[in-house]
Parts: C-alpha cells; sequence; structure tokens
C-alpha cells in the first residue's frame, strides 16, 4: 500500500507539473477564440464565426468550449486580481511569466479534477490499488493534461456510465454517456455494445433516451442559434480532415510525401474501411458478449475503442487514454504483465510521433507541418508560446539537449516520413495484439473466422424466426 501511495505522489508531482508550464498552444490559440466569441458575441454565438475565419473552429459539442471558456475565464480574473496586488513587488518580466502560469494552472483545473475522480473511481468499484497505480502511469494521460485536451473529462464520464450500466442503473448511465458524448463523440461508437449486453430492448431504449436526451439538451441551443454553422463545425470540419498522426490511413500519405491525389483518395475510401471493420467486430462481439457480464462489456468495450484508434481517419496520441482504463482493468485482473509493458510501448510511441515534429523542426528552426489543416507553420513560435511562463525553464534545457546532438536532430528531421510510417505500424500492430488477444481472447485467424461464421449462423437464425412468425 505504501509503495502505491508513493507511486501516486510521484505521478501527482509530474501530472501537477506538466499542467502549469506548458500547454499546445496550436490548439489553446483555438480555444483563445472561444474566449473572444463568447466576450464579444455571446456563448450562443460559438459556432458562427468559421464560415469567416477557420481558426475559430469548434469541433466539438458544446460542453468541451463551455468548459475551457469558464475555467479560462476564472483564471484570467483570478491571475489579474493578484497580479494588482504584487505589482509592486514583481519586475514586469515575472509578473508576467507568473500571470501565464495561473491561467494555464486554472484553466487546467476540470482536466485535474477528472484525473483523480477517476482514480477514485476505480478504487471505489474495484478495490484494487493496482489498477489506480496504473492509471496513474499512465502517459496518454500526462499528455493529454499537458497539451490541454478534454479526454480526461469524456473518459470518467465513460467509465462512470460503464459502471452504472453494470450496476443496473440505466437511466444513469444514459446520462453519464450523455454528458461524456458532449465533451468528445466518442460513447456513441459503443452503443452497439450496451444493448449487446442488455440483450433487451426496453433496458436499451431506456439508457438510449436519456443519453440522446442530454446531448440533444446540451446542444440544442446552439443548434437553434445556428444550425448550417454547427454542423459544420461539429461535423463538417472532422469529415474533411486528411489523414492526421498516428492512423493508418497516414501511412500512403506519407510514403508518398503527402501526395494530394492520394490524401483526397484515402478521406474518400475510409468511411467504408472503417464501417466495414466496425461491422466485422461487432459480429464477433455479438458472439462473443454476454449478458449481464461485467468482464465482457469491459472487453467489448475496449475491442471497439482499439477499432476506433486504428482504423480511424484521425488519430492522436491522447487517444490512447480512451481505452486506457478498460485495457488496464483486463491486464490487471489476468495478472498480464505483458499487456501492461504493452500499453506502455504503444503510449511511448504515440508520444515520439507528434513529439518529433515538433521537436526537431524547432531545433533546427524549421517549418512544422499541421496534418489538420494541410499547411506549414514555424514550429519555433507555436514551441515558444506553449512553455510560456514558468515552462520556459523546461523549453531551455530541452532546446540545449536538441542543440547538442543537432546532426541526429538534422537526420530525423530529413526523415520523419520514413520515421512516421515505421511508429504508426508499430503502434498499431501492438493496438491491434491487444485488442485481439486481450479483448475478444484470439489466438489464432481461425477463431476469428470460426466467430464471423457463428455471428452470421445466428443472423440467419433470427431471419428465419421472422419470416415463420409473419407467414403464421
Amino acid at each position: 500500500m505504501k509503495k502505491v501511495f508513493k507511486d501516486i505522489i510521484v505521478a501527482t508531482i509530474i501530472i501537477v507539473i506538466a499542467a502549469v508550464l506548458v500547454w499546445n498552444y496550436y490548439d489553446i490559440s483555438i480555444f483563445l477564440n472561444w474566449v473572444k466569441i463568447y466576450n464579444e458575441l455571446g456563448i450562443l454565438n460559438l459556432y458562427t464565426m468559421y464560415k469567416y475565419n477557420e481558426s475559430y473552429r469548434v469541433v466539438y459539442l458544446p460542453l468541451a468550449p463551455i468548459t475551457f471558456i469558464a475555467f479560462y475565464s476564472i483564471g484570467q480574473q483570478t491571475a489579474n486580481t493578484l497580479m494588482n496586488l504584487t505589482s509592486t513587488t514583481l519586475s514586469a518580466n515575472l509578473s508576467e511569466q507568473l500571470k501565464v502560469t495561473l491561467i494555464r494552472g486554472f484553466s487546467k483545473i476540470p482536466l485535474l479534477i477528472m484525473v483523480y475522480a477517476t482514480a477514485y473511481l476505480i478504487y471505489k468499484k474495484e478495490k484494487n490499488t493496482e489498477m489506480v497505480k496504473w492509471w496513474f502511469y499512465n502517459i496518454p494521460l500526462i499528455l493529454a493534461v499537458a497539451t490541454y485536451q478534454f479526454d480526461p473529462i469524456m473518459v470518467f464520464f465513460l467509465l462512470l456510465g460503464t459502471y452504472l450500466i453494470v450496476e443496473d442503473k440505466v437511466a444513469f448511465a444514459g446520462i453519464a454517456w450523455g454528458i461524456g458524448s458532449a465533451i468528445k463523440h466518442v460513447p456513441a461508437v459503443l452503443l452497439p455494445a450496451v444493448y449487446m449486453y442488455f440483450k433487451d430492448w426496453g433496458k436499451f431504449g431506456k439508457f438510449l433516451l436519456t443519453f440522446t436526451l442530454v446531448v440533444t439538451i446540451i446542444s440544442l441551443p446552439f443548434l437553434i442559434a445556428d444550425p448550417i454553422g454547427f454542423i459544420n463545425n461539429a461535423l463538417g470540419f472532422h469529415s474533411n480532415r486528411p489523414p492526421q498522426y498516428l492512423s493508418i490511413f497516414n501511412i500512403p500519405v506519407l510514403i508518398t510525401n503527402r501526395n494530394t491525389y492520394i490524401v483526397e483518395l484515402i478521406t474518400k475510401i475510409w468511411p467504408y474501411t472503417f464501417i466495414l471493420a466496425y461491422i466485422l467486430l461487432l459480429l464477433v462481439i455479438s458472439v462473443k458478449q454476454k449478458a449481464y457480464d461485467k468482464d465482457s462489456l469491459f472487453k467489448s468495450i475496449l475491442a471497439i475503442l482499439i477499432l476506433f484508434t486504428t482504423f480511424n481517419k484521425v488519430v492522436n496520441p491522447n487517444y490512447l487514454l480512451w481505452a486506457y482504463p478498460f485495457a488496464i482493468y483486463i491486464a490487471v485482473k489476468n495478472k498480464n504483465l505483458k499487456s501492461l509493458k504493452l500499453i506502455v510501448i504503444a503510449s511511448i510511441i504515440a508520444m515520439s510521433w507528434p513529439g518529433l515534429c515538433f521537436y526537431t523542426a524547432t531545433i533546427l528552426d524549421k517549418p512544422v507541418y499541421i496534418e489538420e489543416e494541410m499547411k506549414y507553420y514555424n514550429a519555433r513560435i507555436l514551441v515558444e508560446k506553449s512553455f510560456q511562463g514558468y515552462g520556459r525553464i523546461l523549453l531551455e534545457v530541452a532546446l540545449m539537449i536538441g542543440y547538442a546532438i543537432k546532426p541526429l536532430i538534422q537526420f530525423t528531421y530529413d526523415n520523419l516520413n520514413y520515421i512516421g510510417v515505421i511508429l504508426i505500424v508499430l503502434y498499431n500492430l501492438i493496438l491491434l495484439n491487444i485488442m485481439f488477444k486481450d479483448a475478444l481472447e484470439l489466438r489464432s485467424p481461425n477463431d476469428l473466422i470460426y466467430l464471423l461464421k457463428k455471428s452470421l449462423e445466428n443472423i440467419a437464425k433470427i431471419a428465419r424466426k421472422r419470416n415463420t412468425s409473419q407467414d403464421i
């Protein structure tokens, strides 16, 4: 027990440092435009400015931007008050550093709360300190807090809702998943797993009703205010984005040095590939999933989330956090140290690819390619603004190391596309290994073929029964 507390203390120090010393200024510059819209036009006009300027895009459902706007505003007011009180004792430079650091820290309070709320939830439901420890041994979590991603909030409500499903608190489970989806839409792709757990249209209907009501209530005011703007932001931008970072669809794009024809082709065909893979997985799960079986539900959710992060067009390093609590639940329960190590390796790989892109470009003072917009940006400016305030100390150390190994940095920068392909292949192979062996418990291709045949036989039986009942 003492060792676990020591691990949590060390993790806490790392997470707090990540929270107050750095964020991803590329994203934050967009988030700050949300604050500007709120202050100048009002919250209901959040989705209206995208048609005039892409940097005002809001690619989330409303709860995410509302969260940032609220806590950034609190941080700004608190920092301004403190700076006024200490204006005579601090130099202008020190005052500005402290102000930026305070605002960053206050803005991330919701993320920090959810980190520890999730840890408490895991401990309360599982009474297992090992699972709690592995939740904190969590590179995607630290990365999400450091760069400011909304995933820790969504993951808490996803996990809470899953436990409520197991406890048969169907309506509350729907509410929890609805709140999670109003941050990021991820829980929506897991709905078939909920039905397969209940195998009861009545209970699933009750769950779906509360889930839909929550998402609708949160979204409806913004949808009414600007329906076209809402759809173009929340849905249109994602559909038009090219393959990004760790997606398997990014492999041909990188190999061809982002050939425009290949990018357009992949953007058109990926939905069909994803839908096919998703349907095949659901067919397998329909055989594997046992009604009212917690372990079976967790494995089904893990399998779908891994599929979603391997066959998605856009895969960022923080996406691995979605599956993390379900992966550690299964690995710790089965005492599978190998799987835990694979999760850590996958996390390191996920962090390495975007990290190398920005780090090498910053050291060499070269442009960095932002796949999201298909544009080049000044990497040094983005990185320096990401470390504004006391985070500058960490940046100076990183720059010193980079300058000392500049030839290696130059080689890496020149071959980033090929390094990216290798990392993407390794990352997805590890995740698919976890999906097949841990989540689906498949040991060979024959097992997969058998389950697909079995699921098709079940579908045929259901179809025959319906035909028979109609004849009668």
